[in-house]
């Protein structure tokens, strides 16, 4: 029989490369830039993230090399085949893709992000005052295609949770927290 990889680990590479992506990017920015203090730096949350996704991919690879060495431990019926989803929901090939168009996604929103540039815009409500550039078009526009590509198909929740989670994360962090934000 021939030795097959588990999607469990190609997906487990996948991530582990995008954190280790993530984690690089934010020690070298973090070098770089002016502030050297990492309770203010932008570059913490990144940096949080990035060796989350680290370990949870180790775990990930860990996973699916248990897997796989119960398959080759199986009596080889299709049930223990490990191409196939382990909740019987289909191809683990499909699922595998998905990865990848996630992956994509939040690809071309870190492009975005760095390239795209939107003067400061700043409304004022009352008395508050509102500041909104490229992070905030950026974040509402990827969370609606990200909620769309999950296969949330209400309208008002495409159009409400990015708005309010954008806004939340905004306000949360350039009002309260004084964070700089890309």
């Amino acid at each position: 029989m021939k030795n097959k990889i588990h999607s469990l680990i190609i997906e487990g590479v996948l991530f582990c490369g995008s954190g280790l992506g993530l984690l690089s990017y934010s020690l070298v920015s973090y070098g770089k830039s002016f502030n050297k203090d990492w309770a203010q730096s932008p570059y913490l949350f990144p940096l949080i993230v990035g060796l989350a996704m680290t370990v949870l991919s180790a775990w990930l690879i860990g996973e699916g090399v248990l897997a796989g060495r119960k398959f080759a431990g199986g009596d080889g019926r299709e049930e223990n085949d490990p191409q196939k989803d382990p909740a019987g929901g289909g191809d683990a090939k499909g699922k595998t893709g998905g990865v990848a168009a996630a992956l994509l996604l939040c690809g071309i929103y870190y492009l975005a992000l760095a390239e795209l540039k939107i003067p400061y815009i700043t409304v004022g409500i009352f008395s508050f005052l509102y500041t909104f550039s490229t992070f905030e078009v950026a974040t509402v526009v990827f969370l609606a295609a990200m909620m769309a590509f999950l296969g949330v198909r209400k309208l008002p929740v495409l159009l409400f949770v990015p708005f309010g989670i954008t806004l939340f994360l905004s306000i949360a962090f350039r009002a309260m927290l004084h964070v700089l934000l890309p």
